[in-house]
């Protein structure tokens, strides 16, 4: 009943996946020369505009009746909000649209209101979600293709119109990934305002450039985990337990460094030293040791880490072993 083009909130799907899934036919065009335009739409309070009215027509014609029906109806009317501050209560006001938002039937419901979206989008067009955030894109060998790809963005406005929810037009971005130097541009135009020219964008914790090039995105990664790890060790120096210091940096830091690296593990040397040095850093300030006392390998065997690089190894691996056996959605690539 899902659509195919969803990833969000679904068994064998994951963020990871749905970027594979873009990155990877826009990659192969990339290699042949062809210029691709990505639209990258951002929906307006998605889950708290979803109409209640519109999406109990939706769950009917998906053949949702009966007694289930009636269940779903009586699990979406009759709610009422106020606003307590300083202890006085405004009135009691009814609840017409938004999924409970910390159910477990929330975000099913709002897939469920959004899986038609990429119905109305033409075959020209190719279309990926991960719950709200969606992108269009298609590849652009002329003029025309970029007037196609304009259609089906028409085509998503009338949808949102319909179905009651609103674009935030200040965040939709337009992203042209090209090698050529002067690429075929257009200004699309989502209704009456037109979509920001980006020459990257960060889709789903990732940051995507014009070039496909992962340099942006490591070295916005270093810099962050940096600032992570100095505030640690300017916060935490009377925490004395090595166990617990060992805990915030794979909870804080380490976890940034290792988001998503399916996707952008890097190649060149210069970056993979880059991201080794944090580590090499993190260990002095677990174990509380001055550079040269004890050497990195024998740090990461106390702490029991691998490496940063065999820690992304290892990560492709088990995603390769998973999506060859069936624990990944893997008709989707």
């Amino acid at each position: 009943m899902i659509n195919k083009a969803q990833h969000g909130f679904l068994h064998g799907r994951s963020c990871v996946t749905q970027l594979l899934s873009t990155l990877h036919h826009i990659g192969q065009l990339l290699d042949r020369n062809i210029q691709t335009d990505v639209l990258f739409l951002d929906f307006s309070k998605a889950f708290d505009s979803v109409d209640h009215g519109i999406l109990l027509k939706k769950l009917k014609a998906y053949g949702i009746s009966g007694n289930l029906y009636n269940w779903f109806t009586d699990y979406l009317r009759g709610r009422t909000q106020r606003v307590v501050v300083e202890g006085v209560a405004s009135e009691w006001s009814p609840v017409t649209s938004g999924v409970p938002q910390g159910s477990i039937l929330g975000p099913m419901l709002f897939l469920l209101f959004i899986n038609d979206l990429p119905d109305v989008i033409p075959p020209t067009t190719s279309t990926w979600l991960y719950a709200d955030d969606t992108k269009l894109y298609t590849a652009i060998t002329s003029r025309q293709d970029c007037d196609n790809l304009q259609e089906a963005l028409s085509y998503v406005g009338n949808w949102s119109k319909e179905s009651n929810i609103n674009f935030n037009t200040s965040k939709c971005k337009a992203l042209t990934i090209s090698p050529r130097k002067q690429p075929i541009v257009l200004n699309y135009h989502l209704g009456s305002a037109e979509l920001i020219r980006v020459d990257s964008e960060v889709d789903l914790g990732i940051t995507i450039t014009s070039n496909l090039s992962w340099n942006r995105h490591i070295t916005k990664l270093v810099t962050k985990a940096n600032s992570t790890l100095g505030l640690l060790r300017r916060t935490c120096p009377m925490l004395t337990n090595c166990d617990a210091r060992r805990t915030l940096y794979l909870s804080l830091v380490k976890s940034q460094l290792s988001n998503a690296t399916e996707i952008w593990s890097p190649y060149q040397s210069l970056n993979k030293i880059s991201l080794e040095k944090l580590q090499r850093r993190a260990t002095r300030c677990i174990l509380q040791v001055k550079k040269g006392d004890i050497t990195y390998k024998d740090r990461l065997l106390t702490l029991n880490l691998p490496p940063l690089t065999y820690d992304r190894e290892i990560k492709d691996l088990t995603f390769f072993f998973k999506l060859l056996h069936g624990y990944y959605d893997y008709q989707c690539f």
